[in-house]
């Protein structure tokens, strides 16, 4: 049922941090029509303060920088999966308050890579979702709306998942 590739493959990271609790912090990225190396099309990565404002803050920050690179359905389905993937990171995480999460969306050949990265090292574990109860819908969604996903384990969590690019509308 879960399609799943641990394959480490990662948008490189960019050095920089959050510097105040509860914000986010571009890091790199290429504006439309901006100069970008014939390897990447595209990236942004940001940094976000873990709490509650995370997805929200993610979400709103790659929002601004994909707006208009992609069909409105591929933009839909990143901005859910950046959403559910850094929920995750803040509900399973184990992060202390300090802790920030590392959010990377990269247009690359024929795909959205989206890298959700958390200094947490737990398991990364689909579950069911519980439609009664709730829950487990994260990487359900990510297994319905991705070509592939997976996540690497070096000291840090990373979660990624690839899209299909479709042009822009």
């Amino acid at each position: 049922m879960w399609r799943y590739d641990s394959t480490p493959t990662r948008v490189p990271a960019v050095a920089g941090g959050a510097s105040e609790p509860n914000t986010a912090r571009a890091v790199a990225g290429h504006e439309p029509g901006g100069a970008a190396s014939s390897a990447q099309a595209g990236r942004m990565e940001l940094e976000i303060a873990a709490g509650e404002r995370a997805p929200a803050a993610a979400r709103a920050a790659v929002e601004r920088w994909l707006s208009g690179r992609v069909s409105e359905t591929l933009f839909d389905d990143v901005r859910l999966l950046v959403s559910e993937l850094v929920t995750n990171s803040v509900r399973h995480g184990l992060l202390n308050r300090d802790a920030t999460i590392r959010v990377s969306v990269a247009i690359v050949d024929a795909a959205v890579r989206v890298e959700v990265e958390d200094p947490g090292d737990g398991a990364i574990a689909a579950v069911p979702p519980d439609r009664e109860h709730g829950g487990g819908f994260g990487l359900y969604l990510v297994e319905i709306l991705a070509e592939r996903w997976g996540s690497s384990h070096d000291g840090n969590t990373c979660v990624w998942a690839e899209l299909a690019v479709s042009p822009a509308t």
